[in-house]
């Protein structure tokens, strides 16, 4: 089982005004700059041909793709798309089916396939090549202070309900108040950061709405124990804790995991 995780900084150093850069919340750059064919088509087996697959059908005029279709469909999933579930079953079949051949390919791309068996899913980050003529691939994207504190709640409850991971959103909305300043009266700048924060991680795929719940229930999935590991957890938590008493997060409490401080106000300074 795969354990790796995006890094610390890259999705929740919000304050330091960096980019998130690798894995979940990830999404694909424009790459118009790099030759696929030159990349897919490099092969001593010859084009069309895969070993054990026999003739490989093209899928469009032009095509000198070596895997067959179902795989490259999976791949391009991969890349494009927050993760591949085990739910999806025309994509994990074929992603599994052809695992080594796509790892490969999206290597060649400096990109790292990561396969979590435990909780069904699989996802792209970005390899960290120090060459400077390495280009990204993946789009960074960067949680707000609200995603963020949203997330590490989303995490608990998947913890202590795993087969039954489902939250409400009044309790979301709850448990983000006890971040919210004293001073701060804008509740309908507060709703608005709310609602997007929710929107985030239900446009990454962390969270579904329950169908027939109108957008009042949403289903956890597994794949947030990916993004924080119990140093992150430990990390956040106190960082939050904090910012809920009213103050900023000590510097010890974050320092060392993402390599600086990341104090906030709270909130207010949530847009991201």
């Amino acid at each position: 089982m795969s354990e790796a995780t995006p890094s610390f900084a890259a999705v929740f150093d919000e304050d330091s005004g960096e980019d998130a850069t690798t894995g979940l919340f990830a999404q694909s750059a424009a790459t118009a700059s790099v030759d696929y064919s030159d990349m897919f088509g490099a092969s001593g087996t010859g084009v069309g041909v895969l070993p054990g697959h026999g003739e490989i059908t093209p899928r469009f005029d032009g095509d000198t793709g070596q895997l067959p279709a179902e795989a490259c469909w999976a791949m391009q999933e991969l890349i494009a798309a927050p993760y591949i579930s085990v739910g999806n079953k025309k994509h994990w079949s074929a992603m599994m089916a052809h695992s080594e051949h796509i790892r490969s390919r999206l290597s060649e791309l400096n990109l790292v396939l990561e396969i979590n068996d435990e909780h069904g899913y699989a996802f792209t980050r970005q390899a960290d090549d120090p060459n400077p003529q390495a280009r990204a691939i993946l789009k960074p994207r960067t949680l707000s202070l609200a995603a963020s504190t949203l997330a590490l709640y989303l995490y608990n409850q998947y913890i202590i309900a795993p087969e039954d991971a489902v939250v409400e959103k009044t309790d979301m909305v709850d448990h983000l108040l006890h971040y919210k300043p004293a001073n701060d009266t804008d509740e309908l700048g507060f709703r608005r950061r709310t609602d997007a924060a929710i929107k985030t991680l239900e446009d990454l795929s962390i969270i579904k709405a329950v169908k027939g719940s109108e957008n009042r229930r949403f289903v956890v999935h597994g794949v947030i124990t990916s993004i924080l590991s119990a140093e992150r957890v430990e990390a956040l938590t106190a960082r939050y804790a904090a910012l809920a008493a009213g103050g900023a997060a000590p510097v010890s409490a974050v320092r060392g995991v993402d390599g600086g401080a990341t104090d906030s106000d709270g909130l207010e300074d949530a847009d991201g």
